[in-house]
């Protein structure tokens, strides 16, 4: 059986602001992470921060705009003075209002690409050194089949496909270090009105496991000794 412990591993989630940014926080302290949860504008994450203390798990709430690196860098300061390290980022930040072209407006698209795009890269930018510090960490960028289907609208499409590129970018750079960027792209059924909350929970839970498997080492592992069995071959 193979261990998906996250013991006093510290994760922060970006922009937990739905039901599924809620499964991943709760996943992730139910394996033993320590969980930032961020929020935006509010603290109504105050009740997942609740349910996580409830079932003994270890979460804090934060609140921030992320909009600048000032701000970016004040979270993070937080996070290492009550902590001492970020182990795990998760950018889940997410802007997805549904406008056609003739609705959309300049200052909508430019906020789409803000949250979408300008966030994760802030957040990069500024855990990254502390994760080298480190010796290790890891990066997971939740992105949409919005970026290929196009749906939910043009400024949502395009701002995912630009964080896709942006994470294969990240990818590449640090292949071969202890820095793992990894992508998991977030079925479109999760924007559908007409899905049940039973088909979309279920794939709420699925994200939140696969999630929780790329936060550990088990995948790299399996991998690693593959390669060993076929050069012993």
């Amino acid at each position: 059986m193979f261990d998906l412990s996250l013991n006093n591993k510290v994760v922060l989630v970006t922009g937990v602001d739905d039901m599924l940014g809620a499964a991943i926080c709760k996943k992730l302290a139910e394996a033993g992470a320590i969980v930032w949860i961020h929020r935006f504008h509010t603290n109504e994450a105050v009740d997942l921060h609740k349910e996580i203390r409830s079932m003994g798990g270890l979460a804090s709430v934060i609140t921030s705009d992320l909009q600048t690196a000032n701000e970016v860098q004040a979270v993070v300061k937080k996070i290492i003075e009550q902590n001492g390290k970020i182990d795990v980022l998760i950018n889940y930040a997410d802007k997805s209002a549904k406008t056609t072209i003739n609705q959309l407006t300049p200052s909508a698209w430019l906020a789409a690409f803000q949250v979408n795009l300008d966030v994760p890269f802030l957040c990069c930018q500024a855990i990254i050194p502390i994760m080298l510090g480190l010796k290790g960490g890891t990066i997971i960028n939740i992105t949409s089949q919005a970026a290929s289907t196009g749906d939910v609208g043009p400024a949502y499409a395009a701002g995912k496909s630009a964080f896709q590129s942006f994470t294969k970018g990240l990818a590449t750079e640090f292949t071969g270090t202890t820095i793992k960027v990894k992508e998991v792209v977030a079925p479109i059924s999760l924007h559908d009105q007409n899905s049940s909350f039973q088909a979309k929970n279920k794939v709420m839970k699925a994200v939140a496991n696969k999630i929780l498997l790329l936060c550990t080492p088990y995948l790299d592992e399996e991998i690693e000794a593959l390669d060993k069995e076929g050069l012993n071959k």
